[in-house]
C-alpha cells in the first residue's frame, strides 16, 4: 500500500525472460514475510473479537460501530497529514470496493455466527476465498492460475477443512447462518479483485477511511431498522470493539490491499487458508480451546499448499 500498483501485466514485460521480478525473488519474499504473518494473525484474531463481540452487540450495529470508528480515526490521520480526500469515479470505485471487502464480508460472518454458526466452520467458509478470488481473477483481471498454483490451492483447503473437522457440528438450524457465510465469502472475493482492478493506485489512510465510511452507511439500515440499535457498552466491551476496528479493520485490510499491490490475487488469497488454523491457535492459547491431532495435521497441509501456492510460477 506504500506504493501504486503497477499496471496489469507490467510485471510480465519489465522484468527480462528467465529472471524473477524483484518482488519474487527469495530477498524480496523474506522482506515480507512479516506482513504476511501479521496478515494471518491479525484476520484471524477478527473471528476471535467477533466471537466476543457478539456478546455485547447485533451483528449489523457491531459492524457499523466497528467500521465507523476506523473510518473516522483514518479521516482524522489523513486531515493531519493533509491527504485529499478522492473524488468523482475514484471515490465511487472506492465506496464499492468498501462495501464489498468490509460490510458485506464482515456483517455476513457476525450475522452467521450469531444465528449458531460455529467459529470454526466461519472460518472454513470464508477459507474457500483463496480458490473463489483465483476463479474470478482469471477472467477479470487476465491472471494466470499455474497448475502448482492450483494443486496448492487444493492442498490448502485440504488442510484448512481437516483441521476444522473437529468438533463441528452443523445441524439444520445453522443453515440460515450457512447462507450469511457464503454471502461473506462472495463479498470478500469479489471486493478484492474489484479492489486490484480498479483501486490498485488508492492512497492508503484517505482511501481505507473512505471504504469504512462507506461500509458503515450500508450497515447503518439494518442496524437501526431491523436490529434497533441493540448494543450495551460495558467495560468489558470497549476493548473488543477498539481491537475490531484499529486492528482487523484498519490494520488487516491495509495489510491486505499492501499485498495486493504488489502480488497477484492468488498468491495473497493463498494466505487465507492458513487463517482457520492461526485462529483455532490463538483460541487454545487466548481462550483455552484445545488443539486436537486432526487440527495439527491440516495445519501442516495448509501450510504446505500455501508454500506451493506462493513458489509456483505463472
Amino acid at each position: 500500500m506504500t506504493s501504486p500498483s503497477p499496471p496489469l501485466g507490467s510485471e510480465e514485460r519489465s522484468a527480462p525472460r528467465g529472471v524473477p521480478a524483484p518482488a519474487e525473488r527469495p530477498a524480496g519474499r523474506l522482506a515480507e514475510l512479516p506482513a504476511r504473518v501479521a496478515l494471518v494473525v491479525v484476520w484471524s484474531s477478527g473471528f476471535l473479537s467477533g466471537t466476543l463481540g457478539l456478546r455485547y452487540a447485533a451483528p449489523y450495529t457491531f459492524a457499523a460501530l466497528r467500521f465507523a470508528l476506523a473510518g473516522l480515526v483514518l479521516l482524522t490521520v489523513a486531515g493531519i497529514r493533509r491527504r485529499r480526500l478522492p473524488r468523482g469515479r475514484r471515490l465511487l470505485h472506492l465506496a464499492v470496493a468498501g462495501v464489498l471487502v468490509q460490510a458485506v464480508q464482515f456483517s455476513s460472518i457476525y450475522a452467521g455466527m450469531d444465528l449458531g454458526v460455529p467459529s470454526g466452520l466461519a472460518a472454513l467458509i470464508i477459507a474457500l476465498y483463496p480458490l473463489t478470488a483465483s476463479l474470478l481473477a482469471v477472467p477479470l483481471l487476465h491472471e494466470r492460475v499455474s497448475a502448482g498454483q492450483l494443486l496448492g490451492l487444493v492442498l490448502g483447503l485440504g488442510g484448512v477443512a481437516l483441521a476444522v473437522a473437529e468438533g463441528i457440528k452443523l445441524s439444520l438450524n445453522c443453515l440460515p447462518g450457512v447462507g450469511f457465510l457464503a454471502l461473506g465469502l462472495l463479498g470478500i472475493s469479489a471486493g478484492t479483485v474489484y479492489q486490484k482492478r480498479f483501486c490498485g493506485e488508492m492512497e492508503p489512510v484517505s482511501g481505507n477511511a473512505v471504504q469504512l465510511l462507506a461500509a458503515s452507511l450500508v450497515v447503518l439500515v439494518p442496524a437501526l431498522f431491523v436490529e434497533g440499535w441493540d448494543v450495551h457498552f460495558t467495560a468489558a466491551y470497549w476493548p473488543v470493539l477498539l481491537w475490531s476496528a484499529l486492528v482487523n479493520s484498519v490494520i488487516g485490510v491495509g495489510l491486505l490491499y499492501r499485498l495486493l499491490q504488489r502480488h497477484g490475487t492468488s498468491q495473497v488469497s493463498s494466505l487465507f487458508q492458513l487463517v482457520p488454523m492461526s485462529t483455532a491457535g490463538l483460541g487454545a492459547l487466548l481462550l483455552g480451546q484445545r488443539l486436537g491431532p486432526l487440527t495439527l495435521a491440516g495445519l501442516v497441509l495448509a501450510t504446505a499448499g500455501t508454500l506451493l501456492t506462493h513458489r509456483a510460477r505463472h
